[in-house]
């Protein structure tokens, strides 16, 4: 399962089937992208240095979305700056946040009901179907270990910047993961490429 994927799991209300993030955090759509990011990350289908995104697909992205996400970094050249790719990616797979939501629908992990569907701006809700998808997002969430960063620390920052965080762990926890994301800071310019991309993708969504 892509990393975007868990991270709407993880965001979307069970019962009422929509997004919940807080009123003042990032847009659905806007973390929907730093996770399709992090999943051609995952991939090994880019690399990052100084700031800068590089597309140089090794693997098939196996996702329409990622296949997307990768052609629209391709056609910007090498050496897309970090902010301005996820520009670019959010801009070339909008609506992403309802297109994962439409994909778990798909795979018979959420359900899908028009809201108020009399009026002609109804909207769609995707209520949980299945509980097992979601709980092992929330697992990685809560008990990740370093294995795959991209993934663990990942969910961790974009659950964090939808003010989140807080929903799925209790105090000791939420103190460990916070100091956790804070240390970050210190890895933007570290040897490590992943710990590099993790600690600017964090800076970048917060300063938005």
């Amino acid at each position: 399962m892509l990393i975007a994927e868990q991270l709407m799991l993880l965001l979307l209300d069970p019962e009422r089937g929509q997004l919940d993030v807080r009123y003042d955090a990032t847009d659905p759509d806007r973390l929907g992208a730093a996770a399709l990011l992090l999943d051609l990350g995952d991939q090994r289908n880019l690399a990052y240095r100084n700031g800068y995104i590089t597309y140089h697909p090794r693997f098939p992205s196996g996702h329409p979305l990622l296949v997307t996400a990768g052609e629209a970094l391709a056609a910007a050249g090498p050496g897309v700056p970090l902010g301005a790719a996820l520009d670019l990616i959010e801009t070339r797979t909008r609506p992403v946040a309802r297109t994962l939501l439409e994909g778990l629908h798909r795979r018979d992990l959420l359900h899908r009901i028009r809201h108020r569907a009399w009026l002609p701006w109804a909207t769609w809700r995707y209520p949980l179907r299945s509980s097992q998808a979601r709980n092992e997002a929330l697992a990685i969430l809560r008990n990740g270990s370093q294995r795959a960063p991209l993934r663990e620390e990942g969910l961790l920052i974009l659950v964090d910047c939808a003010g989140r965080l807080a929903s799925f762990l209790d105090a000791d926890a939420h103190t460990r993961a916070t100091a956790s994301l804070l240390a970050l800071a210190h890895l933007r310019d570290s040897g490590d490429a992943n710990a590099s991309l993790l600690a600017s993708l964090r800076a970048t969504l917060l300063d938005e």
